[in-house]
């Protein structure tokens, strides 16, 4: 084959791989809500396989008993949830209900003795009637939040059903995905693979912990500082803290609301004490815990959140930080080891990893 020929081989090559990776950004794009319901199924299977390993290592049983023992675990946890905490958050989640009105009443009260708030105030009294809706379109949101409901419902069944049949046959999904891939990198893709469940492996762990760490600060410190229904607003907190950075300014919201019912200053150290919280999670909790196994960076955490909340909804914005996890994972192993730096000898000085742990 002459060289003209070879050229022409390589423009083609080039041109198909394109094709191929507009194709494949488009179906992604086009079914994103598809692939992340998967993507959160992998999650939940990397959570019970984690607990399967453990057991098989620990204490030496078959596969299919360390995998039962986990899933009646993660059902019994969630029953525990729903049966002993569940009970007390609605308890004072109902509370919460009463007393957020006149919470509000305090909050207008404060802001309409400035001249900026009453004038605020009063425009809003003004156009009132387009703010509100109609009858109608409230039957529209209604209709929509119910559909909305249960199509929840159903994602979560297809997600827990996915989940167990990943966690029960790895290997073979594993296997699936290796065996597109050219015979000589075969291995070296599953290697890969193995490192990114292990890197999502930790950032569960780490989570669930820093989530945990939130969700009792923020119930103890609502109780000391007199806020009506902390135990309903540290639980709340535990939850919302999945979503990094927006989670937790969320949860904030109805725990100030509520301490103005205390007194404004109440509410000012409130807010103040989920900043301090809030901050010590970001710079010295999640440091700790991650070290280098999946630390990312806020900026690229919050650009990925405002992305996939844009083209997903709700459930990009969740899974947003796991997602952007396994795609460093696999930039770093497959990008920037085996292209960018596979002609440099392991221990070269100048190499990608080495200067940037002298940074």
């Amino acid at each position: 084959m002459d060289q003209h020929s070879r050229f022409n081989n390589k423009i083609l090559s080039a041109a198909i791989i394109v094709l191929f990776l507009i194709g494949l950004f488009w179906l992604i794009g086009y079914a994103i809500q598809f692939f992340l319901l998967i993507f959160t199924a992998i999650l939940m299977a990397v959570m019970l396989r984690a607990g399967t390993n453990f057991l098989k290592r620990k204490f030496n049983l078959p596969d299919w008993a360390g995998l039962t023992i986990s899933l009646f675990t993660f059902l019994i946890v969630l029953g525990g949830i729903f049966t002993l905490i569940i009970p007390t958050v609605a308890n004072q989640a109902a509370e919460v209900r009463e007393q957020l009105p006149e919470a509000w009443s305090n909050i207008e009260s404060t802001i309409k003795e400035t001249e900026l708030g009453k004038t605020l105030f009063e425009r809003v009294e003004e156009n009132k009637d387009d703010l509100i809706p109609e009858d109608e379109k409230l039957m529209q949101y209604a209709r929509s939040f119910f559909a909305g409901t249960f199509g929840v419902i159903g994602d979560l069944l297809v997600i827990f059903i996915m989940g167990i049949f990943f966690a029960a046959s790895p290997q073979l999904y594993v296997q699936g995905v290796v065996v597109l891939a050219a015979p000589r990198f075969r291995r070296r893709l599953e290697d890969v693979l193995n490192q990114v469940y292990l890197a999502l492996k930790a950032w569960l762990l780490g989570k669930f912990i820093a989530m945990l760490f939130i969700g009792i600060a923020t119930a103890i410190g609502l109780m000391l500082f007199g806020v009506p229904a902390p135990f309903a607003l540290g639980f709340l907190a535990f939850l919302m803290d999945f979503i990094p950075n927006i989670g937790p300014i969320l949860a904030s919201i109805p725990a100030v609301l509520l301490a103005f019912l205390v007194s404004p200053m109440t509410a000012l150290w409130v807010g103040i004490f989920f900043l301090v919280i809030q901050q010590f999670e970001s710079y010295v909790l999640v440091p700790y815990i991650y070290k280098k196994t999946v630390s990312i960076s806020p900026v690229i955490t919050l650009a990925s959140l405002i992305l996939l909340g844009i083209l997903a909804g709700p459930l990009g914005v969740i899974m947003a930080t796991p997602l952007v996890a396994v795609i460093q994972v696999m930039l770093r192993e497959l990008y920037i080891k085996d292209y960018l730096e596979k002609d440099l000898d392991e221990k070269d000085d100048n190499s990608f990893e080495k200067r940037m742990e002298d940074v």
